[in-house]
């Protein structure tokens, strides 16, 4: 069993529950969606092969939401994201700088042209790498597994329960 996701009571969470109910006659495994203030806020059905796949990637969103929610609150200030803004220009350019000096020393006795060039390739490689690096570095903790979740959770086989 996976944690967030229970056949038992649940404790209070506040972005709600979800309950594994029994297993349907169409192979199928039924959970009851419980939102934040305890109460029953629907139904849905999973697959039975994918179940440890929905429940793991459920308890990963469950589990790294609270820690981008803290993050967002804790560096959302102006203050915050103009601290940011420089780390991040910062990294660009050492990137750059770094890529255009690494061809350059190393094509320090080749012809004019090779240098040109290299170094140019080298400053578009640097800027690319630092711009990767900025974007990833002010990531709230936990977005990698937040979204690959997310990914999962949507190629997978959910369907509601509508109860007439």
């Amino acid at each position: 069993m996976v944690n967030g996701v229970s056949s038992i009571d649940l404790q209070h969470n506040p972005y709600g529950n979800i309950k594994r109910g029994e297993k349907l006659g169409n192979g199928r495994i039924l959970y009851h969606v419980i939102n934040s203030e305890g109460e029953p806020a629907g139904k849905l059905t999973v697959p039975e092969e994918q179940v440890d796949t929905f429940e793991k990637s459920y308890n990963d969103i469950i589990t790294t939401a609270p820690k981008i929610q803290q993050y967002v609150r804790e560096n959302s200030s102006d203050e915050d994201r103009k601290l940011r803004k420089i780390k991040s220009q910062a990294i660009v350019t050492v990137g750059g700088a770094f890529g255009a000096l690494v061809p350059l020393m190393l094509t320090w006795k080749k012809s004019p042209i090779k240098k040109i060039l290299s170094t140019g390739a080298g400053i578009f490689a640097g800027l690319g790498a630092g711009f990767v690096t900025a974007f990833v570095s002010s990531l709230p903790p936990g977005t990698y597994k937040f979204e690959k979740a997310a990914q999962t959770l949507a190629n997978l086989d959910i369907r509601p329960v509508i109860e007439e």
